[in-house]
């Protein structure tokens, strides 16, 4: 039989071509080289069989469910959720409506499915579909080669910058080197295997040598976990749901808390990871390789390797339908979303409005203090005044009281006569 590896040909994330690289290590050979997001496009040249490790990430054009019928299946690593594309700006009105009907069939027919994570095994349970975790196929990547740098470094890989800079503060007077690096790149369709093979090698080699890995990405703290790097996770409100159960092999903080001094890794002696997940890496070991044996030695047919019993027009009536519903759907949730925009736009103006107005209200109020401050103040000043003269009015009958009239006549007198 022939085999082919599922592969993300425009990806910007690295951590697409390490789970491809790592499925690509139990095959006997390469016979194709499948583009997940054309997945049902998939067509080998003789209408042969093709037997594929279903390990990934599905998927950005979810309408191009179920796949291929030459592709035979391995259903493990497989992973499903809708709000990494249907809830951002540019996405897809497309969630989990491709996990009913047909799509639902297919899994159950090449089940039970290996999960990837616990939140794409409770969103098939809830879709009818029979499944387990099986954890992620990087999980039994092996160690790299050793480099003459070995433990003379640690990486930091997409970590927030804030915690990047109070690293490079902690261990900037001790003798190891910070780098620092990033799982995104340029999207090129155009990059051969070959050349996404390099640089994965590249990759995993630098983590392989470095004392510990500081990370927020999945596709760097399992590749290191399988190779027996410490990992330290940061996170920060980031969506989680690919990282249960991830969190319990693995140290794990959140941002705030770095940053506020609540994490007490040691970078220089980094403690060990978790050894939980071995028993999920000797599983997908196992099953991976029963799957390859089993499959490199048949000579049955694809009538006979096909385990679905729909058919092609089947698939397209089913597809048109599925995505008409959710297209109607998208359409009147928009427009909901649409009206509750529009009406809190409404009451945003409204408020603003009568803000405006309360606001020449309380304008006049304070002119109407200030004018009255004003009188006030005059008022003031009347009063002053006359408590002056009344104080100087008390004064002089005050010495009045203190001289006898008849001197006060006589001396007015003799001031009288004196002027004539």
């Amino acid at each position: 039989m022939k085999y082919g590896i599922i592969f993300n040909k425009s990806n910007m994330n690295i951590g697409d071509d390490i789970q491809a690289y790592a499925t690509a290590r139990f095959l006997p050979r390469i016979d194709y080289y499948i583009d997940r997001e054309h997945i049902d496009e998939f067509q080998p040249e003789n209408n042969e069989p093709v037997a594929v490790i279903m390990n990934a990430w599905y998927m950005w054009q979810k309408w191009n469910w179920p796949p291929s019928k030459y592709i035979i299946p391995l259903m493990t690593g497989f992973h499903y959720a809708d709000h990494q594309l249907s809830n951002q700006w540019y996405g897809s009105p497309v969630k989990f409506e491709f996990l009913t009907g047909i799509g639902a069939d297919y899994l159950n027919a090449y089940g039970p499915v290996g999960c990837r994570d616990n939140f794409t095994l409770e969103r098939l349970q809830e879709a009818g579909v029979e499944g387990y975790f099986s954890g992620c196929i990087t999980m039994t990547l092996p160690k790299m080669p050793e480099t003459e740098d070995r433990g003379k470094y640690i990486c930091l890989v997409d970590v927030d910058k804030r915690v990047t800079k109070k690293i490079q503060q902690q261990l900037e007077n001790e003798d190891i080197e910070v780098k620092i690096s990033s799982h995104i790149r340029e999207r090129n369709p155009d990059l051969s295997w070959e050349d996404r093979v390099k640089m994965v090698e590249d990759i995993l080699t630098n983590y392989q040598n470095s004392r510990c890995a500081v990370t927020k990405r999945l596709h760097v703290a399992l590749p290191c976990l399988a190779m027996g790097v410490p990992v330290l996770l940061i996170r920060g409100n980031e969506d989680d749901t690919r990282f249960d159960p991830y969190y319990n092999f693995l140290h794990f903080t959140r941002v705030d808390d770095f940053l506020e001094g609540k994490c007490n890794y040691d970078f220089l002696n980094p403690p060990q990871n978790s050894n939980e997940y071995l028993k999920y890496r000797v599983q997908i070991i196992e099953n991976t390789e029963k799957f390859v044996k089993e499959t490199e030695n048949t000579d049955k047919s694809l009538d006979e390797l096909i385990k679905t019993t729909y058919t092609e027009d089947e698939i397209k009536l089913w597809r048109h339908d599925v995505m008409k519903k959710a297209l109607e759907t998208w359409f009147y949730d928009s427009h909901e979303k649409h009206k509750i925009v529009v009406d809190k736009n409404k009451e945003i103006k409204q408020l603003t409005k009568d803000n405006n107005v309360n606001k020449e209200k309380l304008q006049r109020q304070k002119d109407t203090i200030k004018a009255n401050k004003e009188k006030i103040k005059e008022k003031n000043v009347k009063i002053e005044k006359l408590k002056d003269e009344n104080k100087q009015l008390k004064k002089q009958v005050e010495y009045l009281k203190t001289q006898p009239l008849l001197s006060i006549i006589k001396g007015r007198l003799k001031n009288k006569v004196k002027r004539k």
